[in-house]
């Protein structure tokens, strides 16, 4: 029940019209007054336009104090207002009640956890660690191949002709730094597969410009196509003469120079990778601590939670389709009876494609649910830090604390 009644403040319900107050009693009546001051107390809130106060009316939804010099506000004209009473008023005490519970409960601090998103960005942690540990196998193998060129053993190279390999495919080759041999084949295949494409290209963009109709802007731009494919050219024609003019020592530091970019650069993946994983795991606690809000602070971003409750909403509903869609996924089996009376079970073929889309979709449930839980709470920690905590008195009391504990310090070591 009390759950349920501090659930109900923060989405800013009364139990009655505040427009009741205005027109409680008739003109002459001895608690007209103190009826007034009730009701300009539901006015303070900063959500009570002046015109709607001038009119005598309000919304029910906007009468919580939104700050804590509207919280006095509030305080201070309910106390005039019971202070003006002349007669004693169930209707009204009872109004003064709930107003003082309102005050109350604007002035103290919430726990604002969402424990979805706690258990969403604790799951984030844990794939960004799987991440981290695969990305750390690729560092390895990229110091592996480092490894291998610096043993490499001088042996004889095939020449290949540039022209020769007009036509050929790019060579797609996960370890090419096995031998000295195995590296200048992959490495001379490559630079002339860059080199026919910038040819290729040269040759498409002066057909275009060659066209009578054909408009300024595209001029211009096949011609910046032109300069960027005839540059294209000659670097991958001279960084192909190179290989094949290179003895053994030059063609070895350049394979070295070559992994040691792949190891530089997966080293950098893995420290993003590990960056965003410490980042989530340090956000946990951080978040813990900044959800704790006035009920002021919580009245006065009551439609932004709204928002946001709209976001967690939509991707908890799409997990949860993603989810339920990989679940439905069912296997067929064909099911033969031989002559024997005996059966037979097996695959229909499709399995191992139904249990692809299967795991596809568990994880996107998965990163959907991830994504969303950590947006969530980075906003909520950052929103938190700023509005809910003075910062300018947190210092001013650590300033002191630490100026306290010097002059204390200094004492003792004085005796």
């Amino acid at each position: 029940m009390k759950a349920e009644k501090k659930h109900c403040k923060e989405e800013g319900y009364i139990s009655f019209d505040p427009e009741e107050l205005k027109n409680a009693t008739q003109e002459g009546n001895p608690n007209d007054e103190a009826y007034e001051l009730l009701w300009e107390a539901t006015c303070v809130s900063s959500h009570v336009d002046d015109a709607a106060k001038a009119a005598g009316r309000t919304n029910e939804d906007n009468i919580y104090p939104t700050t804590a010099a509207e919280v006095d506000a509030m305080e201070d004209l309910v106390n005039k207002a019971q202070s003006a009473l002349k007669v004693p008023d169930t209707h009204f005490t009872e109004r003064v009640a709930e107003l003082r519970s309102i005050i109350d409960w604007s002035r103290k601090r919430h726990w604002k956890l969402n424990w979805r998103v706690i258990a969403g960005v604790i799951l984030s942690v844990f794939i960004l660690k799987m991440c981290v540990d695969n990305k750390q196998g690729d560092v390895k193998k990229a110091e592996n191949k480092m490894e291998l060129v610096e043993n490499w053993q001088e042996q004889p190279l095939t020449m290949l002709d540039l022209e020769s390999l007009k036509g050929q495919s790019f060579v797609i080759n996960d370890n090419p730094f096995v031998s000295p041999e195995a590296w200048f084949y992959w490495k001379q295949r490559n630079v002339a597969y860059d080199y026919h494409i910038a040819v290729n290209s040269i040759a498409y963009n002066e057909e275009e410009l060659q066209k009578p109709d054909i408009s300024k802007d595209l001029k211009d731009f096949y011609s910046e196509q032109l300069k960027d494919a005839q540059k294209k050219m000659k670097e991958t024609k001279k960084q192909f003469e190179k290989l094949q003019k290179a003895d053994f020592k030059e063609l070895k530091e350049m394979a070295m120079e070559e992994a040691e970019e792949i190891i530089d650069e997966k080293k950098s993946d893995a420290k993003f990778v590990k960056f965003w994983n410490i980042f989530f795991l340090l956000l946990i606690p951080v978040y813990i601590f900044a959800a704790r809000p006035y009920g002021y602070t919580i009245s006065r971003y009551r439609l932004e939670a709204d928002g946001l409750n709209a976001i967690e909403k939509i991707g908890l509903w799409l997990s949860g389709g993603l989810l339920s869609a990989g679940m439905g996924i069912s296997f067929v089996n064909v099911v033969t009876k031989w002559s024997d009376g005996s059966t037979t079970s097996r695959d229909d073929g499709t399995g191992p494609a139904r249990l692809a889309i299967q795991f596809g979709l568990f994880v996107a449930a998965a990163l959907v649910f991830c994504a969303v839980s950590c947006f969530l709470m980075l906003y909520a920690t950052i929103t938190g830090l700023i509005r809910n905590y003075n910062w300018k008195e947190v210092k001013a009391k650590a300033v002191n604390a630490g100026k306290a504990a010097k002059a204390k310090y200094d004492e003792v070591k004085s005796e």
